[in-house]
């Protein structure tokens, strides 16, 4: 072997064994791209991860630093044969940061353990940004969940009171728009009593049994109690019982606008509410048409109060 061809050999030995291409037990290959103290993980701790993955056509799925909320796993956590994803935090140390990509098929079976989406291909490779950012004891992740916990609450806060203003504005240019006098109430729900009714007005703990039916601003029709109204707009659902709904005033699940504008109701009257999507749904999705931040419309008869 001449001398050129040593020292070859020698740097090529030296650059696999410097390799940051490291491998799960369940074969997934990763590569490290900042090391971090390398200090062993201390049973009994959590380890604070942030993580960016996404699939295949750079859909980002959750980015934990971006909403706020990093992953809490427990060190001692039991890794299921196969989770690829928690094999490889595992192999970390605090302030590695890795990459690595998994068939979007045993990433669903074996990790997310929920059946594979319909719009997503089994071979798809889904792409995962890993970064160990602490080991805490249980005091300190407390404190850290306690912190994150506040954090959400006042973003969310933030982000309500910015939707709301902008749901009434666009509710009173439709009124406007439409020559609609509406009573404001003081919870911000617009309303205009159709028909008086008898005696006082619905109490919290009282039970109402209202009649309804709820369409959009555009007028699309996503619900009602009655069956001839559900015909009429295509949303008639056989075997449905189509009656008053009953309503325990502050106690149901039902959405807040419905529990305001019941205290604003007696018995037999009636009464069109134009409700701000933060007193609905607001950010989340419910159905095909009340999707994220809907302002809603209900026609609303209190049948009986009780």
């Amino acid at each position: 072997m001449t001398h050129k061809l040593k020292m070859l050999t020698g740097l090529l030995l030296i650059c696999m064994a410097c390799s940051k291409d490291k491998e799960t037990p369940s074969g997934v290959k990763f590569t490290v791209l900042r090391e971090g103290d390398g200090v062993k993980l201390d049973s009994g701790k959590f380890l604070v991860v942030n993580m960016v993955f996404k699939d295949g056509k750079d859909s980002v799925y959750n980015d934990t630093e971006k909403n706020g909320v990093p992953f809490v796993i427990p060190i001692n956590t039991e890794v299921p044969k196969g989770d690829a994803v928690l094999e490889a935090i595992m192999m970390m140390t605090k302030g590695d940061s890795i990459v690595f990509k998994i068939a979007a098929k045993p990433l669903f079976e074996k990790t997310f353990r929920a059946p594979l989406p319909p719009n997503v291909d089994s071979a798809s490779q889904f792409t995962f940004n890993v970064g160990l950012a602490d080991v805490l004891n249980q005091e300190q992740i407390q404190k850290l969940q306690s912190e994150i916990m506040a954090k959400q609450k006042e973003k969310f806060e933030k982000q309500s009171e910015v939707q709301f203003a902008t749901d009434v504005e666009t509710i009173d240019k439709y009124l406007n728009e439409k020559g609609i006098a509406a009573v404001k109430s003081e919870t911000g729900l617009r309303y205009i009593i159709t028909k008086v009714g008898n005696g006082e007005n619905a109490k919290s703990g009282q039970s109402a049994s209202i009649n309804y039916a709820g369409h959009l601003l555009n007028g699309k029709f996503f619900d009602s109690s009655i069956e001839a109204i559900a015909r009429q707009n295509n949303i008639f659902m056989e075997g449905r019982p189509y009656e008053p709904y009953s309503v325990v005033v502050d106690e149901s699940q039902v959405i807040q606008g419905w529990h305001d504008v019941i205290k604003l109701m007696n018995k037999g009257s009636k009464v069109t509410v134009y409700i701000p999507s933060t007193l609905a749904y607001g950010a989340q999705r419910k159905s095909q048409e009340i999707v994220e931040n809907s302002i809603l419309v209900f026609d609303m008869e209190m049948v009986d109060l009780k």
